[in-house]
């Protein structure tokens, strides 16, 4: 394994030119033939008149490389760099004026051999799963979706027969303890949770454990991440910076979670549909924004094989950050700028507004929607908290409206007096904020239906009161 993960670590360092047009794709064609050449036994090295005429053609077809020869000169000097192929005697080649590379001319008169370092080609010759995984490799970083020739044209479908997923490690459902001993088989940084495995591909860790608030969205099987930084406004740099590129680039990532008390598991391959930004707590115990990046779960990293929701949840993808830090701002850093009560009116106004703007969306059944819906909720909860003023607002409360939990935050809980499936809005003067004992009265006292109808006109006369406060 540890032979394998040398060789898969370099090809995962392999990194294209950008160019205008997008990455330039020279190095990894180049680097396909060659593992071709080993799984079918051909001659490790090859001149360089056999491997302009071959390899040449390829370029233009799938690397939109212009023809001719000089196509194919980049790559068979450049992948040198990689460790990952070898010009014979090409210290002895004279180079350019600028010494990047020889001329066409010097390669035509001298025809070097050139070919795989021999210990990769004897790996690849002799473990057609390693080749397998080197090749799948390369095709979901740069030929995604893959070309319908491509394989073909390469002399590699009988290796590739079957989904790209399957030749590529780890594979979807790996259990680890902790992350040392994934890095152990398959490299990658210990700590971060935004980080490449070797074979350059991206993966993501959430723990349940924290620091970060990562979950599930109800009713949907898209997951919320939180970005990279533990304390303090996030930005778009480091992890951040890598999804947003995989965002822009619809490219998938690995997901890996680790539930409370169990072990890290390789769960799902996701694509990134959408970037929001919400208030959140850093590790400091602060306030702070913190970038939410939404993940749908795909069976392959392979974009020809997604599902029709995510490929049009990713063509309704702006690419924007869709910020729900404006609306819903937390009282300990939404300072108030005339008096409290003013302060506590207008705030009310502004999380009311959202909450019906939240509401609105509820006509429409897209998955986006629900999402916002999820990440936008939060508006209407602490408008009704806001209105309590830490109470139970129920009139005829017996219990003990007072109560706090250890962390002296209000010992209430936010309902729907009607229940949110009746009325199918997160909206404030339809919710209530109550006491565990009268919540448990309203949902299964016996009385709960007069408590009910009396509860709405609490809620509905609070909630006009509130916005009527000088």
């Amino acid at each position: 394994m540890a032979d394998a993960r040398d060789l898969i670590g370099r090809i995962g360092k392999v990194r294209p030119a950008q160019r205008s047009a997008g990455q330039s794709l020279h190095r990894p064609l180049l680097l396909l033939w060659a593992i071709a050449q080993a799984v079918h036994g051909r001659p490790r090295e090859q001149p360089w008149s056999a491997v302009k005429h071959t390899v040449g053609p390829l370029l233009s077809e799938f690397a939109g490389a212009p023809q001719g020869h000089q196509a194919v000169l980049y790559p068979f000097w450049a992948l040198q760099r990689n460790t990952l192929w070898e010009v014979a005697e090409s210290a002895d080649l004279p180079l350019t004026s600028q010494g990047r590379r020889p001329t066409l001319s010097v390669l035509d008169d001298m025809n070097p051999l050139a070919g795989l370092p021999k210990q990769d080609y004897d790996r690849l010759s002799k473990d057609l799963e390693l080749a397998a995984w080197a090749v799948g490799n390369l095709l979901v970083r740069f030929f995604n979706p893959m070309p319908a020739r491509l394989l073909a044209a390469l002399d590699l479908e009988e290796l590739m027969v079957g989904p790209i997923a399957s030749y590529l490690r780890p594979l979807q459902g790996e259990l680890y303890q902790h992350r040392g001993a994934i890095a152990d088989v398959y490299g990658g940084n210990r700590v971060l949770g935004i980080t490449p495995l070797a074979d350059g591909l991206l993966t993501v860790y959430s723990d349940d454990k924290g620091p970060y608030d990562d979950q599930r969205i109800p009713g949907m099987d898209w997951i919320a991440y939180t970005g990279d930084g533990l304390s303090g406004d996030q930005t778009l740099s480091a992890g951040n910076r890598a999804m947003a590129e995989h965002q822009e680039r619809r490219k998938a990532l690995r997901y890996w979670h680790k539930p409370h008390r169990g072990r890290w598991t390789f769960e799902t391959w996701a694509v990134i549909v959408q970037r929001r930004q919400r208030w959140g707590r850093g590790q400091d115990g602060l306030q702070r924004r913190e970038f939410v990046w939404i993940l749908a779960p795909v069976s392959s990293p392979m974009s020809d094989t997604w599902p029709r929701e995510v490929v049009e949840a990713l063509d309704q993808d702006d690419g924007q950050l869709h910020d729900d830090s404006i609306d819903v701002i937390p009282a300990e850093v939404d300072a108030p700028s005339k008096s409290e009560r003013t302060s506590a009116r207008q705030r009310y106004e502004r999380l009311t507004a959202a909450a019906h703007r939240t509401a609105a969306d509820r006509t429409h059944s897209s998955r986006l929607v629900q999402v916002e819906r999820y990440l936008r909720s939060p508006a209407a909860r602490e408008a009704v908290m806001l209105r309590s003023n830490d109470r139970c607002e129920n009139p005829s409360c017996m219990g003990h409206p007072l109560e706090r939990t250890d962390a002296g935050a209000p010992l209430l809980e936010v309902d729907h007096v009607n229940g949110l499936a009746r009325t199918g809005q997160d909206v404030p003067e339809l919710m209530i904020a109550l006491c565990p004992n009268c919540h448990t009265l309203k949902t299964r006292g016996r009385e709960r239906n007069t408590l009910q109808r009396d509860l709405l006109v609490v809620a509905r006369t609070r909630h006009q009161a509130f916005l009527e406060k000088p």
